[in-house]
């Protein structure tokens, strides 16, 4: 209860310090998995890198990553479009940068509104800011017109930047605030004047090499503006010394939700130094317990509004003295151009990107000649972030991986791979996307006796506690047993500072046990099993309400309906409200080369559901079918959007007539309910 009384008085979340919590883990014993932390290797050593971070690392991320690149300054740390930037001309450029920002009067603590693609001048933008003790707020141009008009109240006025790609969507806005300075940067900023001679030229995707520069247009109908170049110009007249005074707590990063729940309306998430640096210094291989591995290249593709591109795709990435390729597009039907275009060793992507790649590349022969696919060597390892992935999906993509013999072309410890497989990571963007899986399916067979036929969870980061929770009959949370469903939290280093102007929903966050340790809600069902993976199965409060009174999460209709992975992709169950009733529908995606018909395939699910569920329940289930061209439809983050399904109108939804054996399509027409025979 300490934190929510710190959360009222400061309007933030308190800092996690697993090591006060260690006396309390030994009287818990080994019942619970939250005790797991204090019984293993790498659970100590996790205990004593969170006491050195505090002792060694309490500075800024630009000091840490300044530290590390030290050691390899002439190793490739930014790649866009063939242009390959060394650590030493990276920490040039931010210095050059930070110089700038001093000079046109940006101090520590003042936060700056930027609206970026991902860029070199991003990178730039963000050691520059964290080195002045500045902190950005980068949103995206889809959010609400309203919403960004109040974020940017929230901001300095001193400076506004952008990148030309999405300032014409926010032009008006920006014009009706009295920015003091304002810079655009262009796409091309950072483009090789000649992409062709760099050894890293796809002849057959020259269109992504170049980049119409709108500045200069924009310049001359405001000329407030300033290009990039302009921007450094300012700089170079700073005489003076930029003193480093930050420290693990100095906030640093505004960014948002994913906005799933509320389409151009998501919360604003504060995180300080502290997210990025717990997370890189615990990927290093002495305290992860990962391969040691070297020069490799990650991707930044996911909107820079996300934490999970700022921290995990380039923080992350830089930490560990990889470099980071930059693609400033976001389009799942371009994922796989991406792909082949950047190299990428380590990808992070959603799912829904992932199956539209895998279903490009095996049936609609994208990058194929003469019936052969151009196989992806470098592609080491595929992490499905952002939503939940399901049998179905991963057999889909684990195939187009094994197809493109990913990852055969890099070793680890002078071992090579056949192929790579499907990772799952991520977690939520309040505690930093603290859960992974490496390499699932070689997990999965290793522990085949250990998980007895089950599924490999993600497992937490080494530094972080999770574990499932649930109300006992006094209202009290306690923590569940290995395998018993409740609702994820964790106490982490890399928990957010907090909710932005929004301290009701961060109070919302903290739940205390039983035992008076508190922790940050992840507000999803989940369980912990035997290995201490975690399990993330499905949002509280989306459960589905049925006729009869009975109320089941939707997760649970699912995992029965996802296990024909010969034929079912995708599986959401959403609910349709009517002025009668709430319609439960199974939104079924097929798998791409099924030959089974509709009438059967949802057949077999009645039979499975019957098994564990009552029959008058699975008897008020409907279904959709969407079809492989029209899969669903997506948020501007790339996920599933489970609004947009239940906001669809009902058609094609059919209900399964137990005496005809036929599927009978439901209709709604002037708020009456009725229905006609449809075969099929």
């Amino acid at each position: 209860m300490k934190s929510i009384e710190y959360t009222k008085k400061t309007g933030k979340i308190k800092t996690f310090h697993l090591e006060n919590e260690i006396e309390i883990l030994v009287k818990i014993g080994r019942e619970k998995p939250s005790s797991r932390i204090i019984r293993t290797k790498k659970g100590k050593r996790a205990i004593a890198g969170l006491i050195d971070l505090e002792q060694n690392h309490n500075h800024s991320w630009y000091n840490e990553l300044k530290q590390r690149s030290n050691k390899a300054p002439k190793t490739i740390a930014l790649f866009y479009r063939g242009n390959k930037i060394t650590f030493d001309e990276l920490f040039s450029k931010a210095d050059e940068v930070a110089n700038s920002l001093v000079n046109i009067g940006i101090e520590k603590g003042d936060e700056i509104p930027c609206c970026l693609s991902n860029t070199p001048e991003l990178v730039y933008i963000l050691l520059a800011a964290n080195k002045i003790g500045a902190k950005l707020n980068l949103f995206g141009s889809h959010l609400d017109k309203n919403y960004i008009n109040e974020l940017l109240n929230d901001c300095t006025h001193k400076l506004f930047i952008a990148s030309d790609d999405f300032y014409a969507h926010i032009v008006d806005i920006i014009n009706n605030k009295n920015y003091e300075n304002k810079l655009l940067i262009s796409l091309s900023d950072s483009l090789l004047e000649a992409p062709e001679l760099s050894d890293e030229y796809e002849p057959d995707l020259k269109k992504y090499y170049y980049y119409y520069n709108y500045v200069p247009e924009y310049k001359v109908k405001d000329s407030t503006l300033m290009s990039f170049e302009d921007f450094l110009e300012r700089g170079k007249s700073f005489k003076g010394k930029i003193v480093d005074d930050n420290n693990l707590d100095t906030e640093f990063l505004v960014t948002y939700t994913s906005g799933s729940t509320k389409v151009g309306l998501p919360k604003q998430i504060i995180h300080s130094n502290r997210s990025l640096i717990t997370s890189g210094r615990f990927h290093d291989s002495e305290l992860s317990g990962n391969p040691e591995l070297k020069a490799l290249r990650g991707l930044a593709h996911i909107h820079t509004d996300s934490n999970t591109d700022i921290i995990t795709c380039i923080s992350d990435n830089l930490m560990q003295l990889w470099s980071v390729a930059l693609e400033p597009e976001y389009d799942k039907e371009k994922a796989l151009d991406y792909v082949m275009l950047n190299k990428p060793n380590y990808l992070n992507v959603t799912t829904s990107f992932l199956i539209e790649m895998s279903k490009q590349y095996l049936f609609k022969k994208k990058f194929h000649n003469d019936g052969n696919g151009r196989k992806m060597p470098f592609l080491l390892a595929t992490f499905a972030v952002g939503e939940s992935t399901s049998r179905g999906e991963e057999k889909l993509i684990n195939t187009f991986l094994r197809v493109s013999k990913a990852g055969s072309g890099v070793k680890i410890s002078g071992l090579s791979l056949p192929f790579t497989t499907l990772s799952i990571g991520g977690g939520d963007c309040e505690h930093g996307g603290i859960y992974y899986s490496l390499w699932k399916s070689i997990y999965e067979k290793a522990n085949y006796f250990r998980l007895k036929n089950k599924e490999y969870g993600m497992m937490p980061e080494p530094f972080a506690q999770v574990s499932a929770f649930r109300k006992n009959s006094n209202g009290i949370y306690e923590e569940c047993n290995f395998n018993e469903y409740g609702i994820i939290a964790a106490n982490s280093a890399t928990t957010m500072v907090g909710y932005k102007n929004n301290l009701e929903n961060t109070k919302k966050l903290i739940i205390s046990d039983n035992y008076g340790r508190d922790w940050i809600t992840s507000n999803v069902y989940g369980y912990i099993d035997e290995l201490g993976g975690v399990h993330v199965k499905g949002r509280v409060g989306y459960e589905i309400n049925f006729s009869d009174g009975t109320t089941i999460p939707p997760f649970m209709i699912e995992d029965i309906v996802s296990r024909d992975t010969k034929n079912i992709l995708s599986c959401s169950l959403t609910k349709f409200k009517t002025n009668y009733n709430e319609v439960p529908i199974v939104n079924i995606e097929l798998q791409p080369n099924t030959k089974t018909s509709v009438k059967y395939i949802i057949r077999s699910i009645r039979k499975r559901c019957c098994k564990n569920f009552p029959e008058q329940v699975v008897n008020q289930l409907c279904y959709r079918i969407f079809d492989n061209e029209n899969s669903f439809p997506l948020t501007g983050s790339g996920k599933r959007s489970i609004s947009a399904i239940e906001s669809m109108e009902l058609r094609n939804v059919y209900q399964y007539d137990i005496g005809t054996e036929t599927l009978v399509e439901y209709i709604q027409k002037e708020d009456l309910q009725s229905t006609k025979i449809k075969r099929l």
